[in-house]
């Protein structure tokens, strides 16, 4: 189909004009496109131009608040951490008391828990055989008198020569075979747990059987009763346990360190101890032994330690996590703040320049100071972050997040 054109006079075909009409309206959404508002470009934040450096953008408020220190050696105390402890009794302060003669239970005077001084009473037995040893030592005793007198008399009559020097001799032989046979039965009844005090006793005159007879088991120190097996009415004899008196302010520690740490055990180290039950409190006390030979098993040293334990708290057959504090040494060594954990790592951020910073895995030895000691992945002279480390974990970590939204 063709029209006639007025300007120019002469006549034009339809068909190009749904050709115009889509050139048209493609230059128009073109234009509107040009026209449209460009977004405004995201807000700066840290990034990660080469793998593992960490970038902060110019003005971040992280930079006013980064402080840094220089990995160095320093003379610090490092502690070693034991693969297992336990709280033991001090065997030192431990007793294991049985009657000393056969015999009877006649009174008990202690029970478990009690606290008792040396020489307290924790039971009384009565006892033949111990009867018979105090009824020795009284007729020793008797005799020694008698022999006494009997030489004195020989010395007088000697002197006025009544006698010969052989019957005075002779008298003098007895007395001194009869002092030996009391001093023989006094030494019986000490082994046999009297005191000299009692002993003193038996020179009455007269004395009841029955009183005779008994005799009492004693505490030998200071402590508190952990175990008791006595009963009254129970015969019982020298190989029976009865009572066992443990003193509890002092405890002993045991603490088993691997073996390739044994170069750095040694008497007179500080260790510390805490228990489950008191997870706030530090115990502290000091080596007192050092085990010779290798659990061959576990592959272990035993060391062992003395800790003051005055108020009772800590009790035998506790598991306890024991430190050990060795002795000032130099080594390579770090501000503990510096080191952060990121998963299953521990990472210190080194500084690269201005704004830049690489978070490096690293190793470190547990101290008793503020400092730790570098074991790998830091050298000397590195610059790392110390205070503000923990912001530059958060950005890393914030970094590392997945972005995405809708298309």
């Amino acid at each position: 189909m063709s029209v006639h054109c007025v300007m120019c006079g002469s006549l034009v075909s339809l068909r190009i004009v749904p050709f115009l009409l889509i050139a048209t309206v493609n230059l128009s959404c073109q234009s509107k496109q040009e026209d449209a508002p460009k977004p405004s470009p995201p807000a700066a934040t840290a990034s990660q131009l080469e793998p593992g450096i960490l970038e902060l953008p110019e003005g971040s408020p992280i930079l006013a608040h980064l402080h840094t220190e220089r990995v160095a050696l320093r003379p610090i105390r490092t502690s070693l951490k034991a693969q297992a402890g336990k709280i033991l009794v001090n065997e030192n302060r431990l007793a294991h008391l049985s009657a000393r003669v056969p015999g009877r239970i006649v009174v008990v005077y202690a029970d478990f828990g009690d606290r008792v001084r040396g020489g307290d009473r924790l039971l009384l037995l009565d006892s033949p055989a111990f009867g018979e040893a105090q009824l020795e030592y009284r007729k020793a005793r008797n005799v020694l008198g008698v022999t006494k007198k009997a030489l004195e008399r020989a010395e007088a009559l000697l002197d006025r020569g009544a006698i010969g020097a052989g019957e005075q001799q002779r008298r003098e032989a007895d007395y001194e075979n009869v002092r030996a046979d009391l001093h023989e039965a006094e030494e019986k009844l000490h082994l046999l747990g009297m005191t000299e005090r009692e002993i003193q006793r038996l020179a009455a005159k007269t004395l009841p059987h029955a009183e005779v007879a008994q005799v009492f088991l004693r505490a030998p120190f200071r402590g508190e009763v952990i175990d008791r097996k006595a009963t009254i009415g129970e015969v019982v004899d020298p190989n029976k346990i009865l009572f066992t008196v443990a003193d509890l302010s002092t405890v002993w520690v045991r603490a088993d360190f691997p073996e390739q740490q044994a170069g750095r055990l040694k008497t007179g180290l500080t260790i510390e101890v805490r228990v489950s039950a008191y997870p706030n409190t530090t115990f502290r006390g000091v080596i007192t032994y050092v085990g010779a030979v290798i659990d061959p098993a576990t592959r272990t040293i035993m060391a062992r330690a003395e800790v003051p334990n005055l108020d009772g708290r800590l009790r035998p057959e506790m598991f306890a996590e024991v430190l050990l504090v060795t002795d000032e040494q130099s080594v390579l060594s770090v501000p503990r703040a510096a080191v952060q954990q990121m998963g299953n790592r521990q990472v210190a951020f080194v500084v690269q320049g201005p704004r830049r910073f690489e978070p490096r895995e690293v190793t470190f030895a547990q101290t008793a100071t503020e400092y730790v000691q570098v074991i790998t992945g830091l050298a000397a002279g590195d610059e790392v972050v110390t205070q503000g480390s923990y912001a530059l974990k958060s950005e890393m970590l914030r970094g590392q997040m997945p972005t995405g939204g809708p298309l």
